[in-house]
């Protein structure tokens, strides 16, 4: 396979998985330049599998699940992995909360705990903007598939901030990897790793052993994984190797 049909199989992988990209993301996943993925797009375009739209392109196959719909799925996990992760945060914390649906779902309880949030989830925002927390966006490019903030801008917001927690999701973890379908999403976490005291992942027992298309962190680099009661006791000895496992 050439180097190019690898990157058009990629971009058809990227595209499908979020719906919209534009060219800067996509170049900036697969690390070559915007014109590289100009040509890229048009030869796809040309095949019938994306459509170029101004500054980017999107999926003509688009199945991944809208962010209510995610919302809908492995409720019960999400609601335990809410309240197993509510009982490690301290009262009055300072936390980083990143955007994933699993996060959200555990905002009800956060807010109880009198912390301060800094987000870039739209939807943590929002949410949280209900109870009297102190709270901080980061702003940045809105990513609407996902409804978060991204991009240098607001990556920008963390100089000269501390957190307590940095509290961080993903889309599968496999082994020591802990993975996400785009770099700036991973690239935001980890830059509040580096501001956090402690780290935390999330993932429900489906995401275990199952990987996307970028690695961000090594699971070894969080104190805890949190996750729900179904996982496999397997897969608890396997993931204990890197870091506490809490289910």
């Amino acid at each position: 396979m050439s180097l190019q049909e690898k990157r058009l199989t990629a971009i058809n992988n990227l595209l499908h998985k979020t719906g919209f990209m534009t060219t800067v993301d996509i170049a900036e996943n697969l690390q070559v330049s915007a014109m590289t993925i100009r040509r890229d797009l048009k030869r796809l375009e040309e095949m019938g599998t994306i459509t170029r739209i101004y500054g980017g392109a999107k999926s003509n196959d688009q199945t991944e699940s809208t962010t209510n719909e995610k919302l809908q799925k492995n409720i019960e996990e999400k609601k335990e992995i809410a309240t197993l992760l509510t009982e490690q945060i301290a009262n009055n914390s300072t936390i980083f909360l990143g955007a994933g649906t699993t996060l959200l779902m555990a905002v009800p309880l956060l807010v109880q705990k009198n912390l301060t949030f800094v987000t870039n989830s739209l939807l943590a925002f929002n949410e949280i903007n209900k109870s009297k927390c102190r709270l901080l966006l980061t702003g940045g490019e809105l990513h609407r598939n996902t409804e978060e903030f991204l991009g240098v801008k607001a990556e920008n917001i963390f100089e000269g901030l501390n957190f307590d927690y940095a509290i961080c999701s993903t889309n599968g973890i496999s082994n020591n990897n802990v993975t996400t379908s785009m770099i700036p999403e991973g690239t935001i976490q980890n830059i509040a790793m580096e501001h956090a005291e402690k780290s935390i992942i999330v993932a429900d027992h489906t995401k275990l052993n199952h990987s996307d298309i970028i690695t961000f962190q090594d699971l070894d680099k969080f104190d805890f994984l949190v996750t729900d009661s179904k996982t496999k006791k397997d897969d608890v000895i396997k993931y204990s190797k890197y870091t506490k496992v809490i289910y």
